[in-house]
């Protein structure tokens, strides 16, 4: 029976692990809106 809550801890610890790695990171501290001011620009 202790084998069986073992693998079911390792189980949601390796499903909660591969949620966390996949979740989308928040960007980088960098020029603000630099990608938005290129949209904006007249193109010729």
């Amino acid at each position: 029976m202790f084998w069986v809550f073992l693998e079911v801890v390792a189980a949601l610890a390796i499903a909660i692990g591969i949620v966390w790695w996949t979740m989308p990171r928040k960007p980088k501290a960098g020029p603000p809106a630099a990608k938005e001011d290129r949209e904006e620009e007249p193109r010729p």
